[in-house]
């Protein structure tokens, strides 16, 4: 999630350019300031309110003749609700010549961002969406809650009941674990999202809402998500991965074992498989290793099963860039890895995942990488002689990648907001 998603100036931006004489208004000054090569005073780029209201009427009514009463009422308006605003949030500046009143743009940081002035730059939308559209966008978008909510709904497939949305947002907000947020907290949020956010995001078209079951869903293929100045804005990640090919087949993929998957192509969307013997489970750590790209998280119980091999390659994974966290409850583990590649991420975990109730079952690794392959792997020891056994699967649709992704994706986000936030290795802690 991109760390401008939720702040106050994101929020502000949404606000401002959520009315359209405020987006038009706007769109005519940076016009202005755009006009010419030079660089003219402040003064001299301003525009008195009563053309500005006349540039408004033309764009709102679609004609190069507005009458005098349409200028006149967005003259009003412009006066007691948007030229206030804009000059209280900065971006404009007053300047007084005689009787005229007249607006120029300021300098302000909101009107450096690449979405903003894209969207200055075609104000009504029409490039992917309608007008009435962008207008609810703007406006479902305008709260920092529903932002996030996009955010976390993108991240998974199918719906979502309110109710956990709402957990989910609490633990966001208050950057704790989900079984660390009260039910004070969540339910507060389930309420205004019942009731505010989420028809809001719906009426938008960037949600599905059933009202029946009180579940949610992102509509991936909302033509907002392909618009420009959306991209290029704090929700542009978001877009990108709805864009991606993985991501709009997730709902036509298989599930496990299933019959869609051949033999001549085991790494299918749909299709997991089982691993036997510690040396072809190690081997095919080693391979999600070297071909990890952005992001490897592992898990590991005891020493017992680190192999020097996989220290050289977590070590070769961080040096190529890769972001490595491996955790463990264990502080001899984590003490060697923390030696080995000190670019990684050490974590202490407090509830394993893999908390089978089978006796003398240890609660083996859990191999992950870029949120799109993954390894979970057993070691039974019942008779004496240890045998390692691996379930993994390939591909962003895969049934077992997304079951891993949902449980361990958030806390991985956690480690990071964590790191980006300057705290050391010894402090961080993960729950899986």
């Amino acid at each position: 999630m991109s760390s401008h998603l939720t702040t106050e100036r994101t929020t502000t931006a949404f606000d401002v350019l959520a009315a359209p004489h405020r987006r038009y208004l706007l769109s005519t000054l940076y016009e202005r300031r755009h006009s010419s090569d030079s660089t003219p005073s402040p003064q001299s780029r301003a525009i008195a309110i009563e053309t500005l209201a006349t540039e408004i009427a033309v764009r709102e009514h679609g004609s190069p003749i507005v009458t005098e009463d349409q200028s006149r009422d967005i003259q009003i308006r412009l006066l007691h609700h948007h030229v206030p605003r804009l000059l209280d949030v900065g971006l404009v500046t007053e300047h007084t010549g005689g009787d005229a009143r007249a607006l120029a743009l300021a300098d302000h940081p909101i009107l450096e961002s690449e979405w903003v002035t894209t969207l200055l730059e075609n104000p009504t939308g029409e490039a992917v969406s309608t007008e009435t559209e962008l207008n609810r966008t703007l406006e479902a978008l305008q709260s920092a809650r529903c932002r996030l909510a996009c955010d976390i709904l993108s991240r998974r497939d199918g719906d979502l009941a309110v109710t956990d949305l709402a957990v989910m947002i609490a633990a966001r907000e208050n950057d704790c674990r989900l079984v660390d947020v009260a039910e004070t907290e969540w339910k507060p949020i389930t309420t205004t999202l019942v009731h505010n956010h989420v028809p809001a995001l719906a009426d938008a078209g960037l949600v599905e809402y059933d009202r029946s079951t009180e579940s949610v869903a992102i509509t991936a293929d909302a033509p907002q998500w392909q618009a420009d100045w959306l991209a290029a804005s704090p929700l542009g990640a978001l877009a990108t991965d709805l864009e991606t090919p993985q991501k709009r087949a997730r709902t036509g993929a298989a599930g496990l074992g299933s019959d869609a998957a051949t033999e001549t192509d085991p790494t299918g969307a749909g299709v997991c498989w089982t691993i036997e013997g510690s040396e072809n489970v190690v081997a095919r750590g080693h391979e999600i290793a070297d071909t990890a790209d952005e992001e490897l998280f592992v898990t590991l119980p005891d020493a017992g099963l680190i192999q020097q091999r996989c220290l050289e390659r977590w070590r070769a994974a961080a040096d190529r860039g890769v972001d490595l966290y491996i955790g463990s409850r264990s502080p001899r583990v984590r003490d060697t890895v923390r030696s080995a590649v000190p670019d990684a991420t050490i974590c202490e975990l407090r509830s394993d995942w893999l908390n089978f109730p089978v006796e003398r079952i240890h609660h083996g690794r859990v191999v992950f990488a870029d949120r799109e392959t993954v390894m979970l792997v057993t070691v039974d020891d019942a008779d004496g002689d240890p045998r390692a056994t691996a379930i993994t699967g390939d591909g962003a649709g895969n049934t077992l990648v997304k079951l891993v992704r949902e449980l361990v994706g958030p806390r991985i986000d956690r480690l990071e907001s964590a790191s980006n936030d300057g705290d050391s290795p010894d402090e961080r802690a993960t729950l899986l």
